[in-house]
Parts: C-alpha cells; sequence; structure tokens
C-alpha cells in the first residue's frame, strides 16, 4: 500500500495546471522535494492539462494529493501509481 513516488493530475483548464506547476515544483514534502511537470498529453482535450508528479513522499495517499492540487482548479483524474506487490 505504498507509493511509487509519483503520480498525475488531469486538469480541465491547462491555465490551472501551469499555476499547479508554478506553484509546487520544487515544493518540499516531508523529507521529499516534488518534481511538477506537464506529461506526455493521453488525448487532444487535456493537452497541457495532465501533469507528472515526482517526488512523493512514499506514505501520501490519494487525498492528500487530490487536496494539494485541487486549490489550482478543477481536477479531472488523479492517480498515485503504487507498487504492484504490496498494493
Amino acid at each position: 500500500g505504498q507509493s511509487l513516488g509519483y503520480g498525475f493530475v488531469n486538469y480541465i483548464d491547462p491555465k490551472d495546471a501551469e499555476k499547479a506547476i508554478n506553484t509546487l515544483n520544487g515544493l518540499r514534502l516531508q523529507t521529499k522535494t516534488i518534481k511538477v511537470s506537464y506529461a506526455r498529453p493521453s488525448s487532444a482535450s487535456i493537452r497541457d492539462a495532465n501533469l507528472y508528479v515526482s517526488g512523493l513522499p512514499k506514505t501520501m495517499a490519494q487525498k492528500d494529493l487530490e487536496q494539494l492540487f485541487s486549490q489550482y482548479g478543477r481536477i479531472i483524474t488523479s492517480r498515485i501509481l503504487v507498487d504492484q506487490v504490496t498494493g
């Protein structure tokens, strides 16, 4: 049940994604410094609104990620990738 230390956040509005990158990239969380950047777009409808977040603390839960990023705009989806062996 531990995070692999990275995840994705998809915003409706690309301006919200840009605001999240400008504000949260380099933020220190626990003992980690997160990196927030654009991910490769999965479709034209969310181009420049799909973020890749790395360096998340292993203890970060899905709700924590959503709470951190929701203040920058409406999130379509978000997910923290987890170890497939431990869940």
